[in-house]
């Protein structure tokens, strides 16, 4: 199992996926369970930079999960007010794992499945859509820097 600082060099820093989203994990702490062994768990947090959708890419939205050794799971909010009327409200989670590069094995990606949940159409009654209206997904993500202030 990583220590606390091994998973800050694995997961610390600015990650890139395929569609130009960035993903910024700032910190990693320590959480206890509450059960008598009170093993140890590592969450994250940051925010995440969307390049698909209606939220701007500048718009930095919150992010946290957690990770253990190389697999990672977390969840943003992207809630965002349109032209200073229409607000913009999803979920979107993602649980995933670093491996190996395909096109470059010295190299390592993070490999994530996502599940997206928007708001519902003004209008539209929610029981229309039920859990029709959840996307599903793919992405993968290369870090860029060890820096989550890194400029793109």
């Amino acid at each position: 199992m990583d220590t606390i600082e091994e998973a800050k060099d694995r997961w610390l820093g600015t990650w890139q996926n395929t569609k130009g989203s960035l993903m910024r994990l700032r910190q990693c702490d320590i959480v206890h369970s509450t059960s008598p062994e009170r093993s140890e768990h590592f969450s994250v947090t940051g925010t995440y930079q969307t390049a698909k959708g209606r939220v701007p890419l500048d718009v930095r939205c919150p992010l946290s999960g957690y990770v253990t050794n190389d697999h990672i799971v977390f969840s943003v909010s992207f809630r965002f007010e349109e032209n200073n009327k229409e607000e913009v409200h999803s979920l979107t989670a993602w649980a995933g794992q670093v491996l190996p590069d395909p096109d470059d094995p010295s190299n390592q990606q993070l490999s994530t499945l996502w599940h997206l949940v928007p708001d519902i159409e003004k209008g539209d009654p929610e029981d229309t859509y039920g859990w029709v209206k959840a996307w599903s997904g793919a992405d993968n993500f290369k870090r860029l820097s060890k820096d989550p202030d890194h400029s793109v």
